[in-house]
């Protein structure tokens, strides 16, 4: 089969076609809200369990959480990792951003001890959170 100049401009026009829908696409995309990453993406790492609710309760009662959501997220946004990890899509690298935020804790000898355990303020203030998500 040839080439005919009939044959190519035709394929041409529907490659150019095909484009112009797909751009069209995209830029209306562009306009659709997405799931973005927020203080609470971070609460699906902290298990819910009774010891990280016991620790979230005594991290309030302590005083090293404040008792409301938004100001724990204020608290937990103060660090870099954190603050990195709270706008992360990607599930596996927000959690290494968190680990790394409580080894920088630990480094920083910012960690605190409530029933035996030793946690990093970051943990104590994630426990808490969690705490305060599931009794909203």
């Amino acid at each position: 089969m040839a080439l005919t100049r009939r044959l190519l401009l035709g394929s041409a026009g529907v490659a150019a076609l095909g484009a112009a829908i797909y751009g069209g696409s995209r830029a209306a995309c562009s306009f659709v809200p997405r799931n973005h990453p927020d203080f609470f993406s971070l609460l699906d790492i902290v298990p819910d369990d009774a010891a990280a609710r016991r620790l979230g309760r005594l991290a309030i009662e302590a005083g090293l959480a404040p008792d409301g959501l938004s100001a724990l997220g204020e608290k937990l946004a103060e660090g870099p990792l954190v603050r990195a990890a709270i706008a992360e899509p990607c599930p596996t690298t927000r959690a290494e951003l968190l680990r790394d935020g409580c080894a920088a804790d630990f480094a920083q000898n910012r960690f605190v001890t409530l029933d035996g355990w030793v946690l990093s303020e970051t943990e104590a203030t994630l426990c808490a959170a969690k705490l305060l998500a599931g009794a909203a």
